[in-house]
């Protein structure tokens, strides 16, 4: 496993299986490929030492101490099986932040396997996801049935996998603003500091912008360099906001909590995937059409 204690060595696929097992994690050679085919590993390398034939591939030594990572955290985990989708957002974050050990070619099929998983949940989870939208836009005024009807729209786009974005933004305007009435000037509730106010019709529009991105990468369709530039804007924009954090927390006053860096490793690292896809979405194209069109709902509801 290592030399000494001071640095990994490469490893066949054999020596990560003696790996997992000497922590008392049950592995298998099938189950390394399955790591590589979803992108929690990167492929093993080639390694020629003969003139005739070569040698089994390897894994270097930062890849082996990752899958080492990952039966650590599987262990960890209080479920009796750990699906690949939910630790697929950690080694999206070691990319996000760390050049030394994702390639872009790993990231590539992590961002696929992500992709593929957006909206399987089972109808618990779903209702769960629904009310934490509900809990976060609903004005105090708001009815029941302005927020079923909102519940309804969320559970069933993520169930069909085709979100009524036109619906679920007229839905969630309502409900956030309960008073409003058709005709000019309308009154939008904001939430967040007066200097960057996010409307509901924003709030769609990114979301709208991330399906279509999601779409994009269930079947790997993004060029590399894409990706690559998205995280290098994605990482300037993290900076900028961890310095304009504090003001901003000041500034929202009792929202300051919308600010709240998590706690939890796992959902530190899903927001740092959900924020690098918003910016994805705009090195594609995606972002600015979705912004169009939430700005054309608006005006037809006024």
């Amino acid at each position: 496993m290592m030399n000494g204690q001071a640095s990994w060595v490469s490893g066949t696929a054999e020596d990560l299986v003696v790996d997992a097992r000497e922590l008392g994690v049950q592995a298998s050679p099938r189950m390394i490929t399955d790591y590589v085919e979803v992108g929690l590993l990167a492929p093993p390398q080639y390694r020629k030492t003969t003139q005739r034939g070569s040698d089994q591939r390897v894994f270097p030594p930062e890849q082996r101490r990752l899958f080492y990572e990952l039966c650590r955290a599987k262990q960890r985990s209080t479920l009796p099986r750990v699906p690949h989708r939910t630790i697929i957002p950690v080694v999206l974050y070691m990319w996000l932040t760390d050049d030394t050990v994702i390639p872009v070619e790993q990231a590539s099929r992590a961002l696929r396997t992500h992709a593929l998983a957006t909206g399987i949940n089972a109808e618990a989870r779903r209702r769960q996801s629904a009310n934490q939208v509900i809990e976060q836009f609903a004005h105090p005024s708001a009815t029941m049935a302005q927020r079923l009807r909102v519940a309804q729209l969320i559970r069933s786009g993520e169930q069909t996998q085709r979100p009524d974005w036109n619906a679920l933004a007229d839905a969630l305007a309502v409900l956030a603003s309960p008073w409003r009435v058709e005709g000019p000037p309308e009154i939008v509730r904001g939430l967040g500091p007066p200097r960057m106010p996010i409307t509901t019709d924003h709030v769609i529009a990114m979301w709208e912008a991330r399906w279509a991105v999601t779409q994009k990468l269930r079947t790997e369709s993004v060029p590399a360099a894409k990706l690559l530039t998205a995280r290098t804007a994605a990482r300037q924009s993290w900076a900028e906001y961890w310095v304009d954090r504090p003001a901003l927390m000041r500034e929202a006053g009792n929202l300051a909590h919308i600010f709240d860096i998590p706690d939890d490793q796992e959902q530190l690292a899903r927001q740092h995937v959900t924020g690098y896809l918003t910016v994805l979405g705009d090195v594609l194209g995606e972002l600015r059409p979705a912004f169009e069109r939430a700005a054309l709902r608006m005006h037809a509801r006024s």
